[in-house]
């Protein structure tokens, strides 16, 4: 998975919610005003804690057989949780999990250098991933000596709003999301189709950032949450007798995807350690 990722990852670091997977979103759904340079530690919570304890070490490359074993795939934890976790990371996803944010530029060495970070939060309270990442953004600026500013470009994407029709999203129902679905995960995204509980309309456009396969940006107007379920055509299925994602979502939603220039806050990374301070 490692190095289907790597030629991308040099280029851009996007962390809107991917095919076949379970979605958690990143706390950023919506992009933030572009600021000037600071350290990482400044937007993290003037009153935020450092975790009791915490381990980064540098990994070794591994090996094609070795990975074709099982050894050295990444790995990471899942929220709520008092224990932080992620193996065989590169720093862009270590930074990426941190800020909830698309990572725009890196060191050459960002997407190839693997780190092993453990860490465990005071008292053993279980933190959210919006809770865990000041937390996070602490720890990069003091292992890694981290700096990074944001960036708004203006880029082509889309606009998600109310179609003619007028909208068809059923509002959310208690108990509808499936009691196994761990806390952290608003939704299920695969090739043909997916599956949301309780989620805004702000949410909704993040989530159709994958099918879509551009930025999507809420202008819907709508403040309720929504159970949303949608089925559309796989994009590398031309002969699948389901609707367009475009098509679904104005028949199935009542909502609309419009071409549009949309902006889409990028962090940039000024500065960072490739070897990390000493645990």
């Amino acid at each position: 998975m490692l190095f289907a990722m790597k030629a991308h990852l040099r280029r851009r670091i996007f962390l809107a919610p991917v095919l076949f997977a379970a979605v958690a979103l990143p706390a950023n759904a919506q992009a933030p005003a572009p600021q000037s340079a600071t350290p990482a530690t400044g937007a993290a919570s003037a009153t935020a804690s450092s975790f009791e304890v915490a381990s980064i070490k540098m990994v070794s490359p591994h090996t094609l057989e070795e990975l074709q074993r099982g050894i050295g795939q990444f790995s990471t934890s899942t929220y709520p949780t008092p224990h932080f976790f992620m193996h065989n990371a590169p720093l862009v996803l270590l930074v990426g999990q941190a800020f909830g944010m698309d990572i725009e530029k890196s060191p050459d060495w960002g997407a190839s250098q693997l780190y092993d970070v453990d860490a465990t939060v005071a008292d053993g309270k279980p933190l959210t991933r919006e809770e865990m990442q000041p937390l996070l953004q602490n720890l990069l600026a003091q292992r890694f000596n981290l700096k990074v500013h944001r960036e708004s470009h203006a880029v082509s994407g889309y606009e998600l709003v109310v179609a003619k029709t007028g909208p068809k999203l059923q509002s959310a129902r208690e108990g509808a999301r499936p009691k196994d679905m761990p806390s952290a995960f608003h939704a299920q995204v695969w090739s043909s189709g997916l599956d949301a509980w309780g989620i805004s309309a702000e949410t909704l456009a993040h989530i159709l950032n994958g099918p879509a396969g551009q930025p999507v940006v809420d202008k819907t107007g709508l403040s309720d949450t929504y159970d949303v379920h949608l089925k559309f055509a796989p994009s590398d299925d031309p002969n699948s007798s389901l609707p367009s994602i475009f098509t679904a979502i104005q028949e199935q939603l009542g909502l609309k995807l419009v071409p549009a220039k949309v902006p889409v806050s990028y962090l940039v990374i000024d500065h960072v350690d490739r070897v990390p301070t000493e645990n």
